[in-house]
C-alpha cells in the first residue's frame, strides 16, 4: 500500500533544483496578471477622473463655461457632427499629419544616416541642423507664410520645420555610437562599407533611432496644430482655435482630446512596430 502521508525527500529536492527555465508558466502567467492590473488600475484612474469632473461641473464646483466637462465635449461632438465639420477637419488634419511626419521620417533616415557614418558630410551639415534646431522655429512662421503660402504646403513645411530635427540628431548619434569592436570584425572578414552599414550599424542603431521616430512623432502633433493655428486656420487645429476664441470650451476641449487620443494610439504602434526591429537587431 502506497504511503500518502510522508514526502519523498529526494523527490522534493529535485524539484526544489529544478531551473527557472522548466517552470515558465508560472513567470508568465505573473507578467500577464500584472500587465492586466496596470490595464485595470490606468483604465480605472481615467475613468474616476471623468467622473469627479462630470460631478464638479453638475454641481457648480468649477465654471463650466471655461473648463466644459465630458457631457459638454460629448455634446460639442455630437454639434459638430451634424453640421458636417468634424469629420472633414480630422481628414484635413490627419493628411497634414502624414504627409508632415512621412517627409520628416525618410529625411531624418536618410540625413542622420549619412551625417552619422560619414564624418565629412557631418563637417558639413552639422553647423546648419544645431542653427536650426537652437533657434525658434515658430519665429519663422511669418517668413513661411510669405515664402510658402498659408495653405497645405506652408504647413507642411511648418511641420517638418519643428518634427525632422529629434529624428536626425538621434539617428546620427545612434550611427555614430557603434562598437567599433564589431565594425572591425565585420571589416577583417571583408564587408564593404555599405555592408557594414546595413548589417552593423542600422541593426545596432535601432534604439536610439526608435527614441527618434517617437519623438519625431510627438513634434509632428505639435506642429500640426502651430500650423493649423496659423497657417489657413483649418483642421482639428483650427476647430480648437476658433472655438477658443467664442467660449465654446467643449469643441476647445473635444479638439485637444482628439490629439492626446492619436498620440496615445500613436506611441502604441510605435512600441509594437519597435519590438519587430529589435527582432533584426538582435
Amino acid at each position: 500500500m502506497a504511503d500518502t502521508g510522508t514526502a519523498d525527500p529526494q523527490a522534493a529536492s529535485v524539484v526544489d533544483r529544478a531551473p527557472v527555465a522548466a517552470r515558465p508558466r508560472k513567470v508568465a502567467s505573473i507578467r500577464e496578471v500584472g500587465r492586466r492590473e496596470t490595464l485595470v488600475l490606468g483604465a480605472t484612474g481615467l475613468v474616476a477622473v471623468l467622473v469627479l469632473w462630470e460631478v464638479a461641473a453638475r454641481a457648480g464646483w468649477i465654471n463650466s463655461l471655461i473648463t466644459s466637462s465630458p457631457s459638454g465635449v460629448a455634446t460639442a461632438a455630437k454639434d459638430l457632427l451634424s453640421a458636417g465639420t468634424l469629420l472633414p477637419a480630422m481628414g484635413s488634419t490627419l493628411r497634414l499629419f502624414v504627409l508632415g511626419f512621412g517627409i520628416s521620417l525618410v529625411g531624418g533616415l536618410i540625413i542622420g544616416t549619412l551625417i552619422g557614418w560619414y564624418k565629412r558630410a557631418n563637417a558639413v551639415v552639422d553647423p546648419w541642423i544645431s542653427i536650426l534646431y537652437a533657434s525658434p522655429r515658430i519665429a519663422f512662421l511669418p517668413l513661411i507664410a510669405v515664402w510658402f503660402g498659408p495653405g497645405l504646403l506652408g504647413q507642411i513645411v511648418v511641420v517638418v520645420l519643428i518634427a525632422i530635427f529629434p529624428i536626425i540628431i538621434n539617428v546620427a548619434s545612434g550611427v555614430a555610437a557603434i562598437d567599433r569592436g564589431h565594425l572591425r570584425m565585420a571589416r577583417s572578414f571583408l564587408a564593404t562599407n555599405r555592408d557594414v552599414l546595413l548589417t552593423v550599424a542600422l541593426p545596432g542603431a535601432v534604439p536610439a533611432v526608435a527614441s527618434g521616430v517617437r519623438q519625431g512623432l510627438m513634434t509632428s502633433l505639435l506642429g500640426v496644430v502651430v500650423a493649423e493655428y496659423f497657417l489657413g486656420n483649418t483642421g482639428v487645429g483650427g476647430i480648437i482655435f476658433q472655438s477658443g476664441l467664442t467660449l465654446r470650451t467643449g469643441a476647445a476641449m473635444l479638439g485637444a482630446l482628439i490629439f492626446a487620443v492619436s498620440a496615445l494610439l500613436l506611441t502604441s504602434l510605435l512600441k509594437a512596430i519597435e519590438k519587430r526591429l529589435d527582432r533584426w537587431r538582435v
